[in-house]
């Protein structure tokens, strides 16, 4: 089952590289405001205040002020502010790529607020561990944890603050192809965003949903909910959101083939997202971009376009974007046959996936590889290669991660969905023959050509 969504972002899965990338960055929900503020000591509140100013813009900076936060903390040994310094801290790392160096911050909260019996503390650690494990491809932990921290949070009366962990739960359903659930929950989102009047839950649930319409194969459903989410935007004056639309919209167009739509509405996001300093979101954006010119055979300005993405996820320090940017500019080398160059491009983006344990960003840096082996005639590379990306194998295209009641009875909907499996794996051991068939074409044909030679 093939996703659709590879330019768009505000989801919770972040984009992953290639020709199966998703998103985009989408935004990962980690809520990093006051939890329990009254409890943390004023003087660690207004420095973790100070760090957030320079999340986006300066995230090195903002590391800093945080553990200068951490230390005056922990020098004061008061416990309420530790854990909410940790949370903070750990949002950082989630941004800049260190998922095992974020996981550590948000159980060192987690288990702080269980000590100190805070259960806002709890519920908003849970929906932070579970994107970790989302990120890593354990879905059922993080679906687990998403639905123990929507408990907590409804159990304390705090429904807006539920919908955040309801959110990340249907973006996993989106991406594991249970796309029933996942308009079902973002469904529920919405119902509740509009009861509770909160425009900015709105916004995000129009976005992710929209992302769901696009997996169905239904863009103008997506265009919809975009452009009402960039109206709320505007009517809020919430410019990130404004830009996500501009993004996401030029996301849309570019996977309907309307490239100068698409070219039209990634440059309104670059253009926003320059003003307001977002440097990851500009990386995301030009990304997308050179995706674009790419396909209009402008080589050059692609190239411009990811050693620009490059450079800015650098800057942020964020791994596994860094990841991606090298892997699009192998892919845009391989398209100007210079497949030694676009060799290097992709073995430093697995060099950082793979210390990263991001599977599935592997996964088509491998494919890549293959690719450009096979071009080269270097057959016990393309073996090597081949072998790693059977190694990364994704099974959860069956994962139903959580048993819902009326999903469990065989409907036509899950007749459907059943059908989209068995038709994945078909296609997939097709395309696994094809390319078994091709390097063994070229093997051949290589050895013809030597005993040619060795005649000659």
């Amino acid at each position: 089952m093939k996703n659709y969504y590879s330019c768009l972002d505000k989801f919770v899965q972040r984009r992953i590289v290639g020709g199966l990338r998703i998103f985009f960055l989408l935004l990962v929900m980690l809520t990093t405001g006051s939890v329990a503020s009254a409890q943390v000591l004023p003087g660690i509140e207004a420095m973790i205040k100070e760090a957030e100013v320079y999340r986006n813009s300066e995230p090195q900076k903002a590391y800093t002020l945080a553990s200068s936060a951490l230390t005056e903390a922990i020098r004061q040994k008061h416990e309420p502010s530790m854990a909410r310094v940790y949370r903070f801290i750990g949002v950082l790392n989630f941004m800049m790529g260190n998922l095992e160096v974020s996981q550590m911050q948000f159980d060192s909260a987690y288990l702080l607020y269980k000590k100190l019996g805070d259960e806002k503390g709890i519920a908003a650690s849970l929906n932070n561990i579970g994107v970790i494990h989302q990120e890593k491809s354990n879905y059922s932990k993080a679906i687990e944890c998403f639905d123990q921290s929507v408990k907590l949070k409804l159990k304390l009366g705090d429904t807006v603050g539920a919908t955040s962990g309801m959110i990340n739960t249907g973006t996993i359903y989106s991406y594991t192809g249970d796309n029933i659930n996942a308009i079902k929950t973002f469904d529920e989102v919405v119902r509740i965003a509009s009861m509770n009047k909160d425009t900015s839950r709105l916004i995000d649930a129009n976005i992710n949903l929209s992302t769901v319409w696009i997996n169905e194969r239904k863009p103008q459903k997506a265009l919809v909910l975009l452009h009402e989410a960039r109206e709320l935007s505007k009517i809020t004056g919430d410019d990130y959101s404004l830009a996500y639309c501009y993004n996401n919209i030029g996301g849309v167009y570019q996977n309907t083939f309307q490239n100068d739509k698409a070219i039209t509405y990634f440059n309104l996001a670059l253009a926003l997202r320059d003003d307001l300093g977002d440097i990851a979101g500009l990386a995301t954006t030009l990304d997308n971009l050179g995706k674009i010119y790419i396909r209009l055979n402008r080589f050059e300005q692609a190239l411009d376009c990811f050693f620009q993405a490059l450079q800015y996820n650098q800057q942020t320090g964020d791994k596994r974007s860094t990841a991606i940017a090298l892997n699009s500019i192998g892919e845009l080398l391989i398209k100007k046959k210079d497949f030694q160059a676009a060799i290097g491009y992709f073995y430093k983006g697995i060099t950082i996936a793979t210390e990263l344990g991001l599977r599935q960003d592997s996964r088509v840096m491998y494919a890549n590889m293959v690719m450009s082996y096979a071009a080269i005639h270097e057959f016990d590379s393309v073996q090597v290669y081949f072998a790693h990306y059977n190694s990364t194998s994704d099974s959860t295209w069956y994962l139903k991660a959580k048993d819902v009641g009326d999903y469990n009875a065989v409907t036509e909907e899950k007749e459907e969905d059943i059908t989209m499996n068995y038709w994945f794996i078909f296609i997939y051991g097709l395309l696994l023959i094809f390319v078994a068939i091709m390097v063994w074409a070229m093997a051949k044909r290589h050895f013809r050509q030597n005993t040619v030679t060795g005649e000659s």
